[in-house]
């Protein structure tokens, strides 16, 4: 099973919280299922077996302290990323931009999965840390229809 393999246009990966599991979303049919679209693997949380961009994070614990250093990881991670978004100059449908595409979505799939227990601070982080992350994404779509 290769955890690192690429989803397929119009696909997303999401946790279920209930069973620990990583389900995908199927937004070109509108469907989901639970074995990954390529590896027809079931990603688990819970048992080891969940992608690498995940595996810093246990859904079933509480976040407690560290959550603000797992933002600011996820932070540094999305804005190594502007200086390839400023400077792209491709389609979408070229490797480069799938492949932004994809690490950004990631960045905002593991801030999921963040369990903030109710503390404001930790939401509010978590919530600009998604928007600028999505800014970033407006920006490379942006740059792929001026090019």
């Amino acid at each position: 099973m290769n955890p690192k393999e690429p989803l397929p246009p119009g696909w997303e990966m999401r946790l279920d919280e209930k069973s620990g599991n990583f389900y995908f979303v199927d937004h070109n049919t509108r469907s989901t299922q639970w074995n990954h679209p390529v590896t027809n693997q079931e990603y688990s949380s819970i048992n080891g077996t969940n992608p690498s961009n995940f595996s810093e994070q246990n859904s079933s614990d509480a976040c407690g302290s560290n959550c603000e250093k797992k933002i600011a990881d996820v932070m540094s991670r999305a804005r190594s990323l502007q200086p390839k978004i400023d400077y792209f100059d491709g389609a979408p449908q070229s490797k480069e931009y799938k492949h932004l595409m994809e690490n950004l979505e990631q960045l905002i799939l593991s801030l999921d999965t963040l369990k903030s227990d109710g503390n404001e601070d930790v939401r509010a982080m978590r919530r600009d840390a998604v928007k600028e992350i999505q800014q970033l994404m407006e920006m490379l779509d942006y740059r792929s229809l001026i090019s």
